[in-house]
């Protein structure tokens, strides 16, 4: 099940005529004429907002490599994203699935983020369905990751898995999960057993404890380094702590804690704990030295004058000035300067992020207090 939406038509490494459509549409001719193993069954739907391109399931003896690529080349990028209307094609269309035929897997190809609307939406009767065809679901995602719960959950249910693809080499890994795909079931019990013997040899190690063997009970939370990194895919009894709904397991229908799109940490409490106990960011009471330098004040000078003009008195008696010169009749005048004294200012300061980052050339400022640190994906136990 191919989206062929307009996104899928984005150019990629390989040449002006390599979008991502037209890279995986020659991976699965290729792959169908000359390497899909005998005695298979093979189908495809591609789809936009509806299914728009369906080649319903036949037999390996009866493709037809003309006639393939003269229906492949018909089908061109345009169009939005819906999963529900292609994916409920293959589980209600008698031609999809050769009527009663058990045990398929659908390789769910996408690029793209599921409309968020109810019609587009998987839903819980489309699961049953799936379940009852025992149908195992497989999402390659090209390019980017997008959480959508309702395929998540198809995929969970159908013991299923999700793959990220670099969208530069769509063609090696789409080959690859293809081959994966149409394992015949020789194959499948082959690689099984040459599992259980290298599982046999690592239990075999002196002083070696497997992590089967370790018990961890349901709602254990522990750090994950995620899928693309990994290399493999996160188990179906497992979720991302990231405010979604549980879908499976004694905690079905809670939300799962929401660590990872805050970038929440853990800490222990002796608290019971009857919900999620959530702390909100928070700055202890603290003290900053201050630090003052000092600082001084100038004055530029000034001066007073006295101006006399006019005959003096010199008999005291007669002076309101009581013995002090003053001139004849209402003259008498003085002059003032003022005060030139100069501003200074403080020097005072507290040493904050700022003062403290002048001093520790390896610190940083922004908007949140954090010591050094690794991103991870928290991840919970489910069943």
């Amino acid at each position: 099940v191919l989206d062929k939406s307009g996104s899928m038509g984005e150019y990629v490494c390989g040449g002006p005529h390599s979008n991502r459509l037209e890279k995986a549409k020659q991976v699965i001719k290729d792959y169908l004429v000359n390497e899909l193993p005998d005695g298979s069954f093979s189908g495809m739907v591609f789809f936009d907002l509806s299914p728009d391109g369906v080649f319903p399931l036949v037999a390996k003896d009866e493709i037809s490599e003309e006639r393939l690529e003269r229906d492949l080349r018909r089908v061109r990028p345009g169009g939005g994203t819906c999963f529900r209307p292609a994916i409920e094609l293959v589980l209600q269309d008698p031609g999809m699935l050769n009527g009663t035929r058990k045990g398929a897997t659908m390789l769910f190809v996408t690029d793209g983020e599921n409309y968020d609307v109810p019609w587009c939406e998987i839903n819980e009767e489309m699961i049953k369905n799936a379940e009852e065809l025992e149908l195992r679901v497989i999402e390659a995602e090209i390019g980017t990751h997008h959480e959508d719960p309702s395929l998540e959950k198809l995929i969970n249910m159908t013991n299923g898995e999700r793959i990220v693809i670099d969208k530069n080499i769509i063609k090696s890994e789409l080959k690859s999960l293809l081959h994966k795909v149409f394992k015949t079931r020789g194959q499948i019990e082959k690689e099984e057993e040459e599992r259980k013997e290298e599982i046999k040899k690592i239990d075999e190690i002196p002083g070696y404890v497997p992590f089967s063997s370790v018990y961890l009970p349901v709602g254990s939370i522990i750090p994950w380094l995620g899928g693309t990194l990994a290399k493999v895919n996160l188990p179906g009894n497992w979720q991302y702590c990231d405010g979604s709904e549980i879908i499976l397991g004694p905690m079905k229908g809670q939300k799962t804690p929401n660590l990872n799109e805050y970038g929440r940490f853990l800490r222990g409490t002796e608290e019971r704990l009857d919900e999620y106990m959530y702390q909100e960011a928070m700055l202890g009471d603290h003290e900053h030295e201050i630090y003052d330098p000092g600082h001084s004040h100038s004055d530029r000078g000034h001066s007073h004058s006295y101006e006399d003009y006019g005959k003096p008195n010199w008999e005291g008696d007669d002076s309101n000035d009581r013995g002090m010169v003053r001139p004849e009749g209402r003259s008498k005048r003085t002059g003032t300067s003022y005060a030139d004294i100069m501003s200074s200012k403080t020097g005072m300061r507290v040493k904050g992020a700022e003062q403290i980052n002048s001093y520790c050339s390896t610190s940083q400022i922004g908007q949140e207090t954090r010591p050094a640190n690794m991103l991870i994906r928290w991840i919970i136990k489910i069943k």
